[in-house]
């Protein structure tokens, strides 16, 4: 049976009604999502029919956030029509107990990984990893890199990890032009499959993404090798978020 996985970072309450068309228009069995408020998943999970699960990883306390229009807790969510069971968990947490509030800064807040594991056996994760200035590989992002990889490895055993990873990738030339772009990419990319075309020159919408014009790949769709699925196809598509949504047809075998 085909299964079809949409992944897309939707920039908080920004551009909720352009993302209920495209989840209309695609119908995929699995949404994962990033940059989510809490409020916004509730209203989601009514819209998409679909079951889910949210988990916060910073408390907005501003609505003078460019273009947000609420407060509250903010973080990554996944949905699915898929029978099964939701789970998360936090790979990186800053100290303390209450949820971090927003400072101003990309990093303010926790990491988590969400995922569902399909009573079909198949295993699908969602992240928003750790930002870095320009695309440049930094320390907190190998630390942060080598927890969620030990997560990965001892607890969830993933058939489909996909999200904005806020580290792109990079061919080796290119790499070394930018002065340590790729490091992150590629040190996923060697334990899971990349499934996002060559030619993709970037994953940010030129046309809605403040950089104006950067070109990088940032979101990705990276599935176990020789794993339960293979992507039989895979489209960007631009025009609803800062971010393109990654929309990919999985051909499930056993």
């Amino acid at each position: 049976m085909a299964i079809k996985i949409l992944n897309l970072n939707i920039e908080g309450d920004k551009h909720l009604s352009q993302i209920i068309r495209l989840v209309g228009r695609e119908k995929p069995d699995v949404v994962c999502l990033q940059e989510v408020f809490e409020e916004d998943f509730h209203m989601l999970h009514r819209r998409f029919g679909m079951q889910g699960i949210f988990m916060p990883t910073v408390w907005i306390d501003s609505a003078g956030l460019p273009g947000f229009g609420k407060t509250g807790p903010f973080g990554v969510a996944l949905f699915s029509r898929l029978p099964g069971e939701f789970s998360g968990e936090y790979y990186f947490k800053r100290r303390g107990s209450e949820l971090p509030r927003y400072n101003g800064k990309p990093n303010a807040g926790h990491r988590c990984l969400v995922w569902q594991r399909a009573n079909n056996g198949l295993t699908v994760a969602t992240t928003h990893f750790t930002w870095s200035k320009n695309g440049q590989t930094t320390e907190k992002q190998r630390r942060e890199l080598r927890m969620l990889m030990k997560l990965l490895a001892n607890k969830v055993k993933v058939d489909v990890l996909c999200g904005d990873f806020n580290a792109p990738r990079a061919t080796r030339q290119k790499a070394r032009h930018l002065g340590g772009q790729g490091e992150i990419w590629s040190a996923i990319s060697g334990k899971l499959t990349d499934n996002i075309p060559l030619e993709a020159k970037t994953t940010l919408d030129l046309n809605l993404h403040y950089s104006h014009g950067v070109k990088l790949v940032v979101d990705g769709f990276f599935t176990k090798p020789n794993g339960k699925s293979t992507v039989k196809s895979l489209q960007l598509i631009g025009g609803v978020s800062d971010h393109l949504a990654i929309s990919a047809i999985m051909q499930e075998y056993t």
